[in-house]
């Protein structure tokens, strides 16, 4: 700008100012879109940050977001989670618990990502109903028809022996590694998923005990104790090792001879029939005919 000698603008160049800067817009874009962002290298860019946002940490919860609801131990809701399997999942456990593999431990190949009540507690139930069952088959073959009655009794009898052991043994195992090693190594739900499973391959043998035949009888409770008893001794075995050594060889004895005990006393309850027991109503057969044939004779 030109400015006269007192220091004020002229008028031509004040004019000639003003023409400078005077801009006039003419023409105008057809989007309000930004040309920058559609060039690939803004594209690249922005789709980074959107990955990155993806794999951002989530923001803390405020107050107006709703939290889980906990229940208690005395509501229906808070045991949901410990049914919450798969025909599959309870298939495997099944036979995993009457197939030992030395090789592979089986609580922790089927058991240990996700332990359950559901199976356990049919296998219990149905156990205590196929004991109850064959146990008055049992009562009907060494009985007249005139004096066999249905004794319900077994069916209580049969839940509180396999109940007892259900629950016995995880109690006993939990505070047995917490008083002599010192740590827990298996929480006691799945202790009790491990002892429930252990007595599927009693159900059948339940019914094979029918068989009156005392040496069947035996053959079969000891190789069904040995079976799933060994699958208790993989199982517990790496954890009891960490004794010391006569100490962890008299506890994993116990545990299996405990699991044959229960399995002795079922037997021996409710199917073992001696072989000198007779037929109660053949002696008064006996006795009333030859008192027919002495009296007879002297009539004679």
């Amino acid at each position: 700008m030109m400015f006269s000698s007192d220091g004020f603008l002229t008028d031509n160049n004040a004019s000639s100012a003003n023409a400078r800067q005077t801009h006039v817009f003419t023409s105008f874009p057809n989007s309000a879109v930004d040309v920058d962002d559609e060039r690939p290298e803004n594209k690249s860019t922005t789709q980074q940050q959107s990955d990155s946002d993806k794999y951002a940490l989530p923001l803390p919860a405020t107050a107006n977001e709703s939290a889980p609801e906990q229940y208690h131990m005395w509501q229906i809701e808070y045991y949901q989670k410990y049914f919450q399997v798969d025909t599959q999942q309870v298939l495997e456990r099944l036979i995993g618990s009457m197939t030992p593999r030395p090789n592979k431990s089986y609580f922790d190949s089927t058991i240990r990502q996700n332990p359950d009540l559901y199976g356990p507690f049919w296998v219990c139930v149905t156990f205590i109903v196929t004991v109850a069952i064959s146990g008055n088959i049992v009562n009907y073959f060494h009985q007249s028809d005139a004096e066999f009655q249905i004794d319900f009794s077994k069916i209580t009898l049969s839940a509180i022996l396999v109940c007892f052991y259900w629950w016995m043994m995880p109690t006993s195992i939990y505070f047995f590694f917490r008083w002599r090693l010192n740590r827990i190594e298996y929480t006691f739900l799945e202790l009790l998923c491990i002892y429930g499973y252990s007595l599927t391959i009693f159900i059948p043998i339940s019914i094979l005990w029918i068989i009156p035949i005392g040496w069947l009888q035996w053959t079969s409770t000891i190789l069904a104790s040995i079976i799933s008893g060994s699958v208790l001794i993989v199982t517990f075995w790496p954890t009891i090792n960490a004794d010391h050594k006569r100490f962890s060889t008299v506890s994993i004895l116990a545990v299996f001879f405990l699991h044959l005990l229960m399995a002795v006393c079922i037997m021996l309850v409710f199917f073992h029939v001696s072989d000198n027991n007779i037929n109660p109503t053949t002696p008064s057969i006996t006795l009333s005919t030859s008192t027919i044939l002495t009296t007879s004779k002297k009539i004679a």
